[in-house]
């Protein structure tokens, strides 16, 4: 059955300086922090009768009915941020982008997909922190009284066209850049301090409860050890065996908690014991968590990633639900750090149904010297192949092949040439340009 589609307006938010900080804190530091930011801004979000679609790590995805209210909530969050951030130790800070847009999109497990959903994305990749960028479409619905915008660029759309894009006009009042108003008709909120103890000590409950699980489980996958049937007997009482060898029987849930084990000691921060915990917080779809803790064992020793998790990295190019935000960083670590160690993992994705992950395989091939002539000409004929593809990306796929050397790039070329679409005309200025270096050379 065909999902029902609806017009809504999006709000994307994500935390400046997020993969650093989690990197550089604690487990519960991260969680204390990612409560404060929840603590903060979900008031506000229903304050403006928003809802909120999902949370990944620091990324916030709400939906609104209307436009004008979702561009006062976004003031409103960032007035609200900059208040406690006046006021707030160093450590406590919070600073997020924001973006907006407008569209059909269809609801499917609990998330959004559609169009709409992409110009969130590339808006917010846009986005500096402290600002509040939203899409034509956002503008043109809204009450324009509410808030002043200039033009800050335009997002090309995929195929053809392209959507204007604006920025919400900030103050010289650093406590409240957007004026306070859209914040004060909230009224009194809750103090964020008090919700933080109360989601602290909710969690605490529920990762107690969720231990007592975990540790049942893993008796479970003992006792099978002793029969020699799963986990190898020689493990002992190492919390890092157990849990390498619960990861290996497909336990990641369990194998965290044989690692909690280790939290207060100086061996949690062990590159070993990073990768371990990256691993399985990636098989339980922790992806934003995961990252952090390869990164983590990286920044320690750039030799330190096995194939598993090399492989692990390279699989979230391809996944949609890791933020765009931290996609540069997931590149320059792939590409410069890993090196050519990731070719083999990175490279299967070259053939990937998604553009982004294409270009993106490409790229960490490219920062790491291992790309060749066959990769390069792989993803243009990819993407040449692609009916979803910009018209910007197939004549970069043209460029591609125009770079190239060899009979394959030239065929494709003349594909390109004959197909009288974007980057057609440019594939016929390249054919001519090699046809005259052969007479010239003859």
């Amino acid at each position: 059955m065909k999902q029902a589609e609806r017009n809504l307006v999006l709000l994307l938010s994500d935390m400046k300086g997020f993969t650093a900080r989690t990197s550089g804190q604690t487990r519960e530091e991260n969680a204390r922090m990612l409560a404060l930011h929840d603590a903060l801004l979900l008031p506000v979000v229903r304050g403006y009768r928003g809802r909120k679609v999902k949370g990944l790590g620091d990324a916030l995805l709400a939906a609104f009915d209307s436009p004008t209210d979702a561009v006062l909530c976004a003031m409103a969050m960032q007035d609200r941020l900059a208040a406690w951030n006046s006021k707030a130790p160093v450590g406590e800070r919070i600073e997020i982008r924001i973006a907006l847009s407008q569209g059909e999109v269809r609801s499917s497990r609990g998330d959004l997909h559609g169009e709409a959903v992409q110009l969130a994305l590339e808006a917010e990749a846009r986005a500096e922190a402290g600002e509040v960028l939203l899409t034509d479409a956002v503008y043109l619905s809204m009450n324009k009284t509410e808030a002043a915008t200039e033009v800050v660029g335009e997002i090309l759309l995929h195929g053809s066209g392209r959507i204007r894009l604006r920025r919400a006009v900030r103050g010289a009042d650093p406590r409240a850049p957007y004026g306070g108003r859209a914040l004060a008709r909230l009224g009194r909120l809750s103090n964020p301090a008090r919700a933080v103890r109360l989601r602290m000590a909710t969690e605490s409950a529920l990762d107690f409860a969720r231990k007592r699980i975990a540790w049942a489980a893993a008796a479970l996958l003992l006792i099978a050890a002793a029969a020699g049937e799963h986990v190898s007997s020689g493990i002992g009482n190492d919390p890092f065996a157990r849990a390498e060898a619960l990861l290996e029987s497909r336990e990641p849930l369990a194998a965290l908690v044989e690692l909690d084990r280790l939290a207060d000691s100086p061996r949690a921060q062990d590159a070993e014991v990073q990768i371990v915990r990256g691993k399985a917080e990636h098989a339980l779809g922790q992806l934003g968590p995961a990252f952090a803790d390869f990164a983590a064992a990286v920044k320690q020793d750039p030799r330190a990633l096995d194939d598993g998790a090399i492989s692990a990295l390279a699989e979230l190019l391809d996944s949609e639900a890791f933020p765009a935000v931290w996609r540069p960083a997931l590149l320059k670590l792939l590409g410069e750090q890993v090196g050519r160690a990731a070719a083999p993992a990175v490279r299967r994705l070259l053939s990937s149904e998604r553009a982004p992950a294409r270009d993106d395989a490409l790229h960490v091939l490219e920062l790491s010297g291992s790309a060749t002539n066959a990769d390069r000409i792989a993803v243009a004929r990819a993407d040449l192949r692609d009916p979803r593809i910009s018209c910007a990306a197939r004549r970069s796929a043209v460029r591609r092949l125009t770079a190239a050397a060899g009979s394959e790039a030239e065929a494709l070329l003349a594909r390109a040439a004959e197909a009288r679409a974007c980057g057609s005309v440019e594939a016929r200025d390249a054919l001519r340009r090699r046809q005259g270096a052969k007479v010239a050379e003859r």
